[in-house]
C-alpha cells in the first residue's frame, strides 16, 4: 500500500468514525474517548508504538543481546538490549527523543530502549539489524 492510499484510508475511517461517533449516546461518547486515553496511556502516547509488534521487538531483543538490556558487545560498539551503536542512538534520539541524547544504551532505562527500538524500526526499517530482523 502507498503512502498516499494509506493517508486516504485513514481520512476515510477518521470521517466515517466521527459519523458513528456522533450518532452515539453522550454515555457511550464517553466510554468510546476513555478507551483512547486508555491506549494512549497505555503506549506511552508513543508515536512508534505500532512500528513493531511487542512480539517481534522481544523476538529482536532476544536475538540481538538475549533480552539484555544492560549488554554491550566485545567490542564495547554496540550496546543495550538493540545493540545500538552510540552514534545510531544519539541520531535516534535527536530526531525523536531528545531528552535521551548523549545516554549510554546500555544504561537507558528499558521501556526508552524500546521506544528508540521502535522508532529506529519505523524510521528505516530491517535494514538497522541486518541479521536479527530476519527473526522478526
Amino acid at each position: 500500500m502507498t503512502k498516499k492510499s494509506l493517508t486516504r484510508a485513514l481520512v476515510l475511517l477518521l470521517v466515517v468514525g466521527g459519523f458513528a461517533l456522533a450518532a452515539c449516546t453522550p454515555e457511550e461518547q464517553a466510554a468510546v474517548l476513555a478507551h483512547i486515553r486508555t491506549q494512549q496511556a497505555a503506549t506511552g502516547g508513543d508515536r512508534f508504538a505500532n512500528a513493531i509488534s511487542d512480539a517481534g521487538l522481544q523476538r529482536l531483543r532476544h536475538c540481538e543481546s538475549r533480552g539484555n538490556y544492560g549488554a554491550v558487545s566485545k567490542s564495547g560498539s554496540y550496546r543495550g538490549a538493540y545493540q545500538f551503536s552510540r552514534s545510531t542512538w544519539n541520531s535516534v534520539a535527536s530526531k525523536h527523543y531528545p531528552h535521551l541524547r548523549g545516554t549510554d544504551p546500555a544504561s537507558a532505562a528499558p521501556y526508552d530502549q524500546d521506544r528508540m527500538a521502535r522508532a529506529l524500526w519505523a524510521t528505516g526499517g530491517p535494514r538497522n539489524w541486518p541479521v536479527c530482523s530476519r527473526r522478526v
